[in-house]
C-alpha cells in the first residue's frame, strides 16, 4: 500500500533538489534518477523553463515546482529499486515526458518513500504550467492504487467516508478474523439479520456474550456502547456510531426495519408468482408442459463445477447443464445476428483486432519517440541560448578552474545542449549570431551580420 502527497514549491527549488538527493538518504546516490540522464543540468532545466514561462504570463505565478511524495507501507514486502522503478513508472504514465523532474529514493526510515521534484513549467517551452488541481490529484492517487495493483502491493479500497487508523488496517490484514473493530461490526450485522426490532437485537447481541451499556452525547442523545463476548474488564467500549455510519442506534433501526420491509416484499413477488404460475401450468396440456421444460429460463452461465452430483440433485444437475447450453446457443444467434460474426469466427475476429492494436501501439511508440526528440531539442536551443552568456565568460575567464566552480551547472547545462545540437546537425553559428544580435540589441540576423 503507498500513499501519495503533493506540496508545492514556491521558492528555493534548488534546496528542495538538494534535500531530496541526499546521499545518506539515497543509498549514496544509486537511487536517484534525474529525467533523461540531466544529472549535472537538471537545476538549468527548471530554470529555462520557468523563465519562459514567467515572460510568457501576464500575471505572476509563484508556483515552480511540485515536490510529490510516495509513501509505501512498512508490510509492503519490495526492495528499494522495486520501489524506485514503481516511481519511475508513475511519472511516465502521469506525464508522459512533459516535465523535467528528480525522483530519489529514500530509505533512511523506516518504510520506503519516495520523493518527486516535478518542474511546473513544460519542457517545450510553451508557456504553459502544470497546476495542483482536483485533477492532478486524483490522476496520482488512481495512478498510484494502479500501480500497486500491478505490482501486487495492497490498496485502500472505499475510500468514501471515516478512513481506518493505521493500527486497525493492520489488525485487519495480520488477524484473520479482523480487528476488534471488525468482529464487533460482524457480529452487529449477525444479529441485525435476525431481529425484529432494535430492543430485539440488543437481547440477541447480549444472548452472544456481547458488552452492552447505554450512555448519553450531546449530538445523539442515548447511545449504545458495545463490548465483543469476552473482552476482557478493562477493554474499551466501543459506542455504535463510532464503528462506522450503519452503526449507530438510528441507523440500526432503520437497518432492521428496511430489512422486515423487504423480507416481506420478496415474500409477496414469490407468492405471485406461484400463484401466477400454477395457475398456467392447470391450463397446460403435456406438450405444452414438455415444451415449457425446454425453454431458456436464465441470463448468466451457472457455475456447476464445485456441485456434487448425487442422486438426490441429479435432475436439478441435468436442467443446470441444459440452461448453460441453451444460453451458449443464444449467445452465439445473438453474435450472429448483431455484429454478423459466427462463433466460429470469433476467434480469428479477436486476432485481427488484437494485431490492428499492436500496429496502433506501434504507432503511439514511434510519435512518442518523435516527441521526446522534439522536446529535447526545444529544451537544448532555449537552454544553449540562456546559459551562452556564462559560456562566454568560460571562455574568457583568467583562472577558468574558480569560474567553473561558481557556474558549473549553467556550463554543464549548456555543453550538454551544444553537444545534442551538433549530434542532430543543427548549425550552432545561427545561435551565436542570435546571441551577438541580443547584445548589439539589433532586430533581426541581418542587422546584426552588417554591425559586425
Amino acid at each position: 500500500m503507498a500513499i501519495t502527497k503533493i506540496i508545492k514549491v514556491k521558492a528555493n527549488v534548488s534546496g528542495c533538489i538538494d534535500y531530496v538527493t541526499k546521499k545518506e538518504k539515497t543509498d549514496q546516490g544509486a537511487l536517484i534518477t534525474y529525467s533523461y540522464g540531466q544529472k549535472d543540468t537538471i537545476k538549468q532545466n527548471f530554470k529555462s523553463a520557468l523563465d519562459v514561462t514567467k515572460k510568457a504570463r501576464s500575471s505572476p505565478d509563484t508556483v515552480q515546482a511540485y515536490h510529490l511524495i510516495q509513501s509505501f507501507a512498512k508490510t509492503d514486502n519490495i526492495t528499494a529499486e522495486e520501489a524506485h522503478a514503481i516511481g519511475l513508472e508513475m511519472m511516465e504514465k502521469l506525464f508522459e515526458g512533459r516535465y523535467a523532474f528528480v525522483c530519489a529514493t529514500h530509505n533512511d526510515k523506516g518504510h520506503l518513500h519516495n520523493h518527486f521534484v516535478v518542474c511546473a513549467a513544460e519542457r517545450a517551452m510553451t508557456g504553459r504550467k502544470l497546476h495542483d488541481n482536483l485533477t492532478l490529484l486524483h490522476n496520482l492517487q488512481r495512478t498510484n492504487d494502479e500501480l500497486c495493483r500491478a505490482h501486487g502491493l495492497d490498496v485502500i479500497e472505499n475510500k468514501k467516508g471515516k478512513g481506518k487508523s493505521y493500527k486497525e488496517w493492520l489488525e485487519d490484514k495480520t488477524n484473520p478474523n479482523g480487528s476488534k473493530k471488525t468482529q464487533l461490526r460482524n457480529l452487529i450485522d449477525e444479529k441485525i439479520r435476525a431481529a425484529n426490532d432494535f430492543d430485539d437485537f440488543i437481547e440477541k447481541m447480549k444472548e452472544a456474550g456481547a458488552g452492552i451499556s447505554f450512555g448519553t452525547s450531546k449530538k445523539y442523545g442515548r447511545v449504545t456502547k458495545y463490548k465483543l463476548p469476552g473482552a476482557a474488564e478493562n477493554d474499551r467500549w466501543n459506542r455504535g456510531y463510532n464503528l462506522g455510519p450503519g452503526y449507530s442506534d438510528d441507523a440500526i433501526t432503520r437497518r432492521i426495519t428496511n430489512r422486515i420491509h423487504r423480507e416481506e416484499e420478496r415474500e409477496a413477488r414469490r407468492l405471485e408468482r406461484a400463484e401466477a404460475r400454477k395457475a398456467q401450468r392447470a391450463t397446460m396440456s403435456k406438450a405444452d408442459k414438455a415444451i415449457d421444460r425446454t425453454k431458456l429460463k436464465i441470463n448468466k452461465m451457472i457455475d456447476t463445477s464445485k456441485d456434487e452430483v448425487t442422486s438426490k440433485n441429479i435432475g436439478l444437475e441435468k436442467w443446470k447443464n441444459r440452461q448453460n447450453a441453451m444460453l451458449a446457443e443464444d449467445i452465439k444467434k445473438n453474435l450472429k445476428e448483431r455484429f454478423g460474426i459466427d462463433y466460429t469466427q470469433t476467434k480469428s475476429h479477436i486476432n485481427s483486432l488484437s494485431a490492428d492494436n499492436n500496429r496502433l501501439e506501434s504507432k503511439i511508440q514511434s510519435s512518442r519517440k518523435s516527441t521526446e526528440t522534439l522536446r529535447l531539442l526545444i529544451e537544448s536551443c532555449q537552454i544553449y541560448m540562456d546559459t551562452r552568456e556564462v559560456a562566454s565568460g568560460y571562455e574568457s575567464a583568467k583562472d577558468q578552474e574558480k569560474y567553473y566552480q561558481k557556474h558549473d551547472s549553467a556550463l554543464n547545462a549548456h555543453f550538454d545542449a551544444e553537444a545534442f545540437l551538433k549530434r542532430v546537425g543543427v548549425d550552432i553559428s545561427v545561435f551565436i549570431v542570435k546571441y551577438k544580435c541580443r547584445l548589439l540589441q539589433t532586430p533581426n540576423a541581418e542587422s546584426c551580420r552588417v554591425k559586425m
